[in-house]
């Protein structure tokens, strides 16, 4: 960790326990490859220019569901159709409080030196070639006031939220699309709400609560699996599944099984559970290890990014569907 020009940065403590115990093997190999930075806010907001602070208005999003959900009921419009991201400074303090970057250039480090107030190390900086962490101390200790709050569990919340987006960066990520930033934005506050427990999953949430509308859908990832690929295959397959779930619900090996015929199908089709799919989300259906939901979804996101499936229209669609389902459970 090394301060590049906050003035709040002593009361940041990387020490603690609890920061560290909460990650699990693979957040922890981010966290000690990837450094952080501290920045003051002028320095923050270099980096979160004014075409980056658009967002989703609260209000929009509430009217748009309600008419989205008629037109669903009809079978009509593309996903996220009559959304637009606004200008809106509303959410500087609790969006613009970190950013994980796949690179830091040499014209960002200039800039960064040059807004910095004190005496900032600049040597840390200068050295480090690579993925980077910013942090903005004053924004998490505002935050952290705002809402009543310690500002350790702001500091690791944003933290957290920020190795969400390091652990997802494997390869193009289609951020300037809704749908994209919908998804990415939600998938890292799923990865910083579960390092938490009791109260202090509350407070977490409470956090979110005043984030945008795209941050919003981190529940709703647990509620279903994303598929990319046959819809026949599917509608048969979950036939098949509830028929079992009425008929022998403990039959293991018959699950087995089911799981097994949905694999080779697809496999057969060109496709694969993990690496194509179907349209989003199965409301209802029931699934044997549903609370492996988001991590399905976390590690399928991460290929599609990998694979860059998303040059394929199905896998763009089916992704733009997912989006939708998030940001309409998000507002229930």
């Amino acid at each position: 960790m090394a301060n590049l020009g906050s003035r709040e940065a002593g009361k940041m403590d990387f020490a603690r326990e609890a920061l560290w115990r909460r990650m699990d093997g693979a957040m922890g190999k981010k966290a000690v490859q990837i450094p952080v930075f501290l920045v003051n806010p002028r320095q923050m907001d270099y980096l979160y220019p004014p075409e980056r602070m658009r967002f989703l208005h609260p209000e929009a999003v509430r009217r748009w569901a309600q008419e989205r959900r008629k037109r669903r009921e009809r079978n009509e419009g593309e996903p996220l159709q009559g959304l637009d991201l606004a200008p809106s400074d509303r959410y500087r303090e609790v969006v613009a409080v970190g950013l994980y970057m796949h690179q830091l250039d040499g014209k960002r480090k200039e800039e960064l030196l040059r807004l910095a107030e004190g005496d900032p190390e600049a040597e840390a900086l200068q050295r480090h070639n690579g993925p980077a962490i910013l942090l903005c101390p004053e924004r998490i200790l505002s935050w952290a006031r705002q809402e009543g709050v310690n500002h350790n569990l702001v500091l690791d919340k944003v933290y957290y939220h920020e190795l969400g987006h390091a652990l997802m960066d494997t390869g193009p990520t289609p951020y300037g699309e809704l749908w994209g930033r919908i998804i990415e934005e939600s998938l890292a506050n799923w990865v910083a709400y579960r390092r938490f427990r009791g109260q202090e999953a509350r407070w977490v949430q409470r956090l979110i609560q005043g984030q945008p509308a795209e941050y919003q859908g981190y529940l709703a990832v647990e509620e279903g699996f994303v598929f990319l690929g046959d819809r026949e295959t599917l509608e048969e397959w979950a036939w098949h599944m509830r028929r079992l779930w009425h008929r022998a619900p403990w039959d293991w090996e018959e699950w087995w099984y089911a799981w097994r015929h949905l694999w080779h199908e697809l496999w057969e089709r060109g496709y694969g559970f993990l690496d194509r799919g179907f349209p989003p989300l199965l409301p209802g259906l029931p699934l044997p290890m549903q609370e492996e939901a988001g991590a399905s979804n976390f590690r399928l996101w991460r290929e599609a990014k990998r694979q860059e499936w998303f040059k394929e229209p199905d896998v763009v669609r089916a992704y733009a569907g997912f989006a939708e389902e998030l940001l309409l459970r998000a507002v229930d």
